[in-house]
C-alpha cells in the first residue's frame, strides 16, 4: 500500500529524530547514498520510516570503518529493503568481528608495551605484529559482502521452496549414524546442518567441524551459540586432513567437494581417516539445478550478468559423482531431494543473481537494474510466479 503524504516527515524532523545534521542528509542525498522517498509541492525532501532503517545501516557500516564509497557499493543494489531483520543480523556479526579485531590490536599493543617496559632494547618485531593485526581489518568489507551473498542464496530457498521440510533437516534425517559415533564434517560453513537440527543430536556423538576458512568457523561458533561447546572446531584442507588413520565413523561433505582443487586427494584423505565400514556422505547438485535462473540471465541479454558461475559445481555433480566415488568406496547409493522454487517476488531473484560470482554490481547501472526488475515483474505476473528447478541430493558410500 502506498504511503500517504501525511505519514511522511520533513528533513528537519527526520534530522532531529535521527540525530544527524541537515548538512549530512543533504550530502547523502547529493551523492546518491540516501535519497528522500518523496518531495512536497515546494520541492522539500520527505522521508518515511524505512528511511530510518536505511540511515541506520549506513551509519553502522560507517562506524565499523567502511568508506562512503564502499557503503554505496554495498547498498546500491540492496533491492530487498524490507528484509531488515536479516540486515541487522549481518550488521551485528560484522560488529562482533570488529570488536574481536579491536581486542586483538589492543593485545598486540600490550605485548609491545610489556617488552618495552622490561627491556631497553626495542623489539621491532612487536611493532610489525601490531601492523599485521591492524591490516586484518581490511577483510571486513569482504566479510560483509560474503555474508550478504550467502544470505541472498539461502533466503530464496527458505522463502520459495515447495518442499517446506528444508534441505538441512531432510539431509540430517537421512544420515545413518550410530549412537556413539565420531563424526567429521569437511567444509561446515556456518554450521547450518547442525543449527537446524540441534534438538536431534544424540549426546554420544563426538563431532568435529572443519572449514578451510577461519571466518566460516567463527560464523559456525557464533551460530551455534551456547551449543558450540558440544563441538570441536579446526581449520582443515580436505586435501590434507590432519587426523590419524581410521579415526571417524562418519565423514560428511555437504555441498563442498566441487570447491576442492584436487578431489582425488580429498577422497584419498577421507578414506584414510574413515574406519572400516565407516560412512561417507557427499551432497551436491545436478546439471539442471536452478536452470531457469540461467535462462533468465540469458534472455535478459546483459554483458554485466553471466551464468558461468553455475559451472563451478561441474567437477562433482549428481551425474558424475558415482563414477568418482566408486574408485574409493563401496555400496554407493544416490538419493535426491524432491523440491523446486516458485518465486513470486522479483527482489529475491535479483539478490540471488547478484550474489553469484561474476555478476559485478558496479558494472550494472540503475537503469539496467530497473529494466531487470520490470522484466521479472512481468514474468511473475504472466506466469503467476517463476518456476525454478532444484536438483539436489547426496551420495552415501562405505569404506
Amino acid at each position: 500500500m502506498k504511503e500517504s503524504k501525511s505519514q511522511l516527515i520533513g528533513i528537519g524532523e527526520f534530522s532531529s529524530k535521527a540525530g544527524v545534521t541537515l548538512r549530512t542528509l543533504r550530502y547523502y542525498d547529493n551523492i546518491g547514498l540516501l535519497k528522500p522517498c518523496s518531495y512536497n509541492k515546494s520541492g522539500h525532501r520527505l522521508y518515511n520510516k524505512q528511511d530510518f532503517a536505511k540511515l541506520q545501516k549506513i551509519l553502522t557500516l560507517k562506524f565499523i570503518g567502511l568508506s562512503l564509497d564502499e557503503i554505496k557499493k554495498i547498498i546500491k543494489y540492496d533491492v530487498n529493503e524490507q528484509d531488515f531483520k536479516k540486515s541487522l543480523e549481518i550488521q551485528k556479526k560484522i560488529m562482533e568481528d570488529k570488536i574481536y579485531h579491536t581486542y586483538m590490536v589492543m593485545k598486540a599493543i600490550d605485548e609491545a608495551l610489556e617488552t618495552a617496559s622490561n627491556n631497553d632494547i626495542i623489539n621491532w618485531d612487536k611493532f610489525t605484529n601490531i601492523i599485521n593485526v591492524i591490516q586484518l581489518d581490511k577483510k571486513l568489507l569482504q566479510q560483509y559482502e560474503n555474508a550478504s551473498n550467502l544470505r541472498a542464496r539461502i533466503r530464496i530457498h527458505e522463502e520459495f521452496s515447495v518442499n517446506k521440510s528444508g534441505w538441512m533437516e531432510w539431509f540430517f534425517h537421512q544420515l545413518n549414524i550410530p549412537q556413539n559415533a565420531k563424526i567429521l564434517e569437511l567444509g561446515c560453513g556456518d554450521a547450518s546442518l547442525w543449527t537446524k537440527n540441534l534438538d536431534r543430536i544424540p549426546n554420544g556423538w563426538n563431532i568435529i567441524l572443519t572449514d578451510f576458512s577461519k571466518g566460516m568457523l567463527n560464523d559456525a561458533k557464533r551460530n551455534l551459540g551456547k551449543s558450540a561447546k558440544r563441538f570441536k572446531f579446526k581449520i582443515v584442507d580436505a586435501q590434507k586432513i590432519p587426523f590419524e588413520d581410521s579415526r571417524f565413523d562418519v565423514v560428511i561433505a555437504n555441498h563442498m567437494l566441487y570447491h576442492v582443487d584436487d578431489i582425488e586427494k580429498a577422497f584419498s584423505e577421507i578414506t584414510r581417516v574413515l574406519k572400516k565400514n565407516g560412512y561417507f556422505y557427499a551432497s551436491t547438485v545436478g546439471k539442471n539445478h536452478m536452470a531457469e535462473m540461467r535462462d533468465i540471465i540469458g534472455k535478459f541479454k546483459s554483458e554485466a550478468l553471466t551464468s558461468k558461475s553455475w559451472e563451478s559445481t561441474s567437477d562433482f555433480q549428481l551425474e558424475n559423482g558415482f563414477e568418482q566415488l566408486e574408485k574409493w568406496f563401496n555400496n554407493i547409493k544416490l538419493k535426491r531431494y524432491e523440491d523446486s522454487l516458485n518465486v513470486t517476488k522479483p527482489e529475491p531473484l535479483v539478490d540471488y543473481i547478484f550474489s553469484m560470482p561474476g555478476n559485478v554490481r558496479e558494472n550494472f547501472d540503475e537503469e539496467r537494474l530497473k529494466e531487470l526488475m520490470i522484466y521479472l515483474e512481468n514474468r511473475i505476473h504472466k506466469e503467476s510466479g517463476i518456476y525454478i528447478t532444484k536438483d539436489t541430493g547426496f551420495f552415501q558410500a562405505r569404506k
